[in-house]
């Protein structure tokens, strides 16, 4: 038998259409390439605080200054001592006087560019985008190394500048030390790739923000400390191979070298500075920058794997 249809009025369910006037969007797809570039650009100003609240760039912009401390006083005393050229600080020991500074920032900075998007679950919606899980790694770690060259590279060239323009003749202070630059550069962006990668690589396994930059912390200075005591406490040549487990080791090496200054080797030089061990080492001195630049390499690469797996 069949059934009576339904009358309007009668209490049954009913459709209605509304034309809400939806349209298609016509705007430029800018794709991958923008969204990309996008999550670069905010990452960089994140790790300022730029766009958040008063501590985060309070903490940003106090290492900042901290870094630029020594640039700033080798300028004004530069300024008003008699003396035609003045280097209170010499560029290749420059990151060595300030990376505990740099390894606070990373830990501050990676902590933040990678564990906010994981504690407030925002992953997910970065990658229904036009982006994939490596570009989301690779722009953090590249966020984190730009950031570096405000505290590294900067400082370095605002003390190039300041000398040259406290000589007496400006110019031939500038000839006669223009070889300097293209070494600040290198030995400055070599420390950034290996800071930055490692500092994401571990900040991307800790789950909490507190956590993170302990970890971050722990990892560049305890090493540095155990190579440390290590090489000057066994009496094995073997443990030269030691200093290869120490990022702040390795990059010191590589910016002497860049700047043609590793110490000669003495009686005591594995008791010495961490200059001093990596001479005591050995190796040839091209070795450090292609050891700094595995690292980034390395670590940029397990960041990858790590994005592309479980988180």
């Amino acid at each position: 038998m069949a059934q009576a249809e339904p009358t309007p009025g009668s209490g049954s369910a009913t459709g209605t259409i509304y034309d809400l006037g939806y349209q298609a969007y016509e705007g430029p797809r800018r794709g991958r390439g923008y969204a990309l570039w996008s999550l670069y650009v905010l990452s960089v100003r994140n790790a300022f605080g730029i766009g958040r609240g008063a501590l985060p760039k309070a903490m940003a912009f106090t290492l900042l200054l901290f870094a630029h401390a020594l640039a700033i006083v080798q300028l004004i005393l530069g300024a008003v001592l008699p003396v035609d050229e003045f280097e209170f600080v010499t560029p290749e020991d420059y990151y060595g006087l300030i990376q505990f500074i740099l390894v606070l920032f990373v830990a501050a900075i990676a902590s933040d560019l990678v564990g906010n998007d994981r504690r407030t679950n925002t992953l997910s919606l970065y990658f229904s985008r036009p982006i994939e899980r490596d570009d989301y790694a690779l722009a953090k770690i590249a966020a984190l190394c730009s950031s570096l060259l405000a505290l590294t590279v900067l400082p370095q060239l605002l003390m190039f500048a300041g000398n040259a323009l406290g000589a007496s003749d400006g110019l031939d202070w500038v000839r006669d030390n223009a070889d300097e630059l293209p070494r600040i550069v290198a030995s400055g962006a070599l420390l950034c790739l290996a800071f930055g990668s490692l500092g994401i690589l571990i900040a991307s396994y800790a789950e909490r923000r507190a956590f993170a930059m302990i970890s971050v912390i722990a990892i560049f200075l305890v090493s540095f400390t155990v190579v440390g005591v290590v090489v000057s406490e066994i009496d094995n040549e073997q443990m030269r191979w030691a200093i290869f487990f120490s990022p702040l080791h390795v990059v010191d090496g590589s910016t002497q070298y860049i700047f043609d200054s590793l110490p000669e080797i003495h009686a005591d030089s594995r008791r010495g500075e961490p200059s001093d061990q990596v001479a005591w080492a050995d190796f040839p001195g091209y070795v450090w920058p292609i050891a700094t630049f595995a690292f980034a390499v390395v670590a940029s690469a397990l960041v990858v794997r790590r994005y592309r797996g479980s988180v």
